[in-house]
């Protein structure tokens, strides 16, 4: 598994928009890395206010262009989008060139692959900066298969599964991880894409790797990260109902033989992102990862993580009620209900380590 170094003095460059959706590599380092960010990228918000717009990045500038940050020293840009199918927008592609040209390096989680623009390429010659793809994948990595071995690591794995993409699953696993860790468990965060990476500085993105082989680099990374470890909390990804990235989220469902499951679902999606396929109820998804995993390992559903950004108080508080009205099980949303929200998910979590008596403490 990779080690990446921790990138400092961040320009996140998002320009157009700053929706949560669009731009969740954007919002993951504003959420939990507003240290590192000088500045965000954006000509539309100009002067705005972060924290009013996107609910994160209290006192972090929005400024225009590259030129305009470079006085406030970054050393970094960011690409902060997530488009679908991983390309990147023409719109974006002359503040890269002009970063570049100002020896500021550029970091890119998306699918397209900033190493294969021969200007980005050429200009990164010339001026001795780096491009770096998150999404790099070692040869190693690309030819492993999973047999079950997760099952024999001592830390109780937790994996974040989804309703959908794009929901919150890496928001609910570094915001239960770090709650964890403050309540003096030894939990570890496994990255499993780019903004997981982006956030620890280490991590492996498992859409990158070949199909065949998916849940083998997710067993390794399970194998390597459980050491001295008594929780793993793994970033989920996609959704095993998705018409566009179902292949990902069972791969890494059967590659980590999850103990417990923490369902994330987003209360006001009605459709599956980018198609015409209405979203199920939850207790059919309960239902199905259940089942996709027992013939392999008896890991349950034991809480809901709600992300109720797009609604009031009221309706969130409603829609929190009637998930664990439908579920039985404990619902939070650990963003807006913060510190109380991550204790009833984090509680739910150690339940099911509690009844694991078997299982030794972690050494180191």
């Amino acid at each position: 598994m990779p080690h990446l170094r921790t990138f400092r003095r961040l320009a996140v460059l998002t320009e157009g928009g700053l929706d949560i959706y669009r731009n969740k590599t954007a919002m993951s380092l504003l959420r939990f890395r507003p240290e590192d960010v000088v500045c965000v990228i954006d000509s539309k918000h100009v002067g705005m206010d972060l924290q009013r717009i996107a609910g994160v990045g209290q006192g972090i500038p929005i400024v225009s262009s590259v030129d305009e940050a470079l006085p406030l020293g970054i050393e970094w840009l960011v690409i902060g989008v997530a488009t679908p199918g991983g390309f990147l927008p023409k719109n974006l592609r002359p503040q890269l060139y002009e970063a570049m040209r100002n020896k500021i390096g550029v970091i890119s989680g998306l699918h397209e692959s900033v190493d294969g623009d021969p200007n980005l390429v050429s200009l990164s010659a010339r001026y001795a900066v780096e491009l770096v793809n998150l999404r790099k994948v070692p040869d190693e990595d690309q030819h492993t298969i999973s047999t079950g071995k997760a099952r024999s690591v001592k830390a109780l794995r937790v994996l974040t599964v989804g309703t959908d993409t794009n929901i919150g699953k890496t928001t609910t696993s570094l915001s239960l991880d770090r709650y964890l860790r403050l309540q003096k468990v030894k939990s570890r965060f496994v990255a499993t894409g780019q903004d997981g990476i982006m956030i620890t500085g280490r991590g492996l993105c498992i859409d990158r790797v070949i199909s065949d082989f998916c849940g083998g680099a997710v067993e390794k990374m399970i194998l390597h990260e459980a050491k001295g470890a008594d929780v793993l909390v793994i970033e989920g990804q996609n959704s095993i109902l998705s018409p566009c990235y179902s292949g990902s989220a069972l791969s890494l469902l059967h590659g980590s033989c999850p103990d417990a499951m923490i369902l994330c679902h987003a209360a006001t999606r009605t459709m599956l992102r980018h198609t015409d396929v209405p979203v199920p109820p939850l207790a059919r998804y309960i239902e199905l990862y259940e089942a996709m995993l027992a013939p392999i390992h008896p890991g349950k559903v034991v809480a809901v993580a709600m992300n109720t950004s797009e609604l009031d108080d009221k309706a969130a508080a409603e829609a929190i009620r009637r998930a664990h009205d439908d579920t039985g099980l404990p619902v939070a949303d650990l963003v807006r209900e913060g510190e109380a929200g991550c204790k009833r998910i984090a509680d739910a979590v150690l339940r099911v380590k509690r009844k694991q008596p078997s299982r030794r403490a972690a050494k180191g």
